[in-house]
C-alpha cells in the first residue's frame, strides 16, 4: 500500500507544480500589491481585451471640429487627439473650438476645456454650452477610437487576483483552480499518512531489533 500511495503522492505532486507556482507567485504579488503599486499600473492588450469583454455599452458619438478633428464620447470617456481620454458623465451634447485654438465640450452640466492633443486645461460647471446634433462618424475615426477604448486594460492587481482564482481565463479558470486546491489538499492528506506510517514501520522495525538482540542475550 505504501509503495501505491508513493506513486500517486508523486504523480500529484508533478501535476499540481505548476499550479503551485502560480498561486505562489500571484498570492505573493496581491500581498505586495501595495508597496509595488499595481492598483495604480494597468496592462492592455488584445488578451486583456478579449478576457474582460471590453466592449463599450453605447455606441461611439462625437462632433467634428473641422480638419478631421473630432471629438468622440465612449461609456463617459472623451478623446480628443492622442492624449488620454477625459471623464465626464454622459450625454455629450457638443463641442466647439475656442478663440485661443483650444477644445471645448460639454455635457449640458459641465464643460472641459482641453488642448488640441486632448490634454486637460480645465473644467467647471455650465449650463449655458449650446447644444448641436452629433456628426456621423467616418469608419476610420470610429475603429481608432474602439481600439483605444478596448485598449485602456486593467490594473495589474485586478488581473493577478483573477489568475490567481482562475477568472482570468474564462468560466473553466475557476474550476481548474478548485481542483489544483483539491489536489493540494489530496497531496498534504497523502504526505501526512505517509510520515505517520513510516514512523509506525521505523517503531516496528526498531521493537524488532531490540527482540532479536534480547533474544541473543538470553
Amino acid at each position: 500500500m505504501s509503495r501505491v500511495l508513493f506513486r500517486w503522492h508523486r504523480r500529484i505532486g508533478i501535476t499540481s507544480a505548476v499550479f503551485v507556482l502560480v498561486l505562489a507567485v500571484t498570492g505573493l504579488l496581491l500581498l505586495l500589491a501595495q508597496p509595488l503599486g499595481l492598483d495604480q499600473k494597468t496592462i492592455g492588450g488584445e488578451l486583456v481585451a478579449k478576457s474582460y469583454n471590453q466592449t463599450p455599452k453605447s455606441a461611439p458619438m462625437g462632433y467634428q471640429l473641422g480638419d478631421d478633428k473630432w471629438v468622440v464620447m465612449v461609456d463617459g470617456l472623451v478623446y480628443v487627439g492622442d492624449a488620454s481620454p477625459t471623464a465626464l458623465a454622459p450625454p455629450l451634447i457638443g463641442a466647439s473650438k475656442t478663440d485661443d485654438g483650444l477644445i471645448a465640450f460639454s455635457n449640458g452640466a459641465q464643460t472641459v476645456i482641453t488642448r488640441r492633443d486632448g490634454t486637460l486645461v480645465e473644467r467647471y460647471a455650465d449650463s449655458t454650452f449650446q447644444k448641436t446634433r452629433a456628426g456621423a462618424l467616418p469608419n476610420d475615426v470610429r475603429e481608432k477610437v474602439l481600439a483605444r477604448y478596448q485598449g485602456r486594460g486593467m490594473s495589474a492587481s485586478r488581473i493577478l487576483l483573477d489568475i490567481h482564482t482562475g477568472r482570468f481565463f474564462g468560466k473553466a479558470g475557476p474550476w481548474v483552480m478548485g481542483l489544483a486546491s483539491a489536489l493540494l489538499i489530496l497531496l498534504s492528506l497523502s504526505g501526512i499518512v505517509m510520515w505517520s506510517t513510516a514512523g509506525q514501520r521505523r517503531r516496528r522495525r526498531e521493537r524488532l531489533q531490540k527482540q532479536a538482540a534480547n533474544s541473543k542475550i538470553g
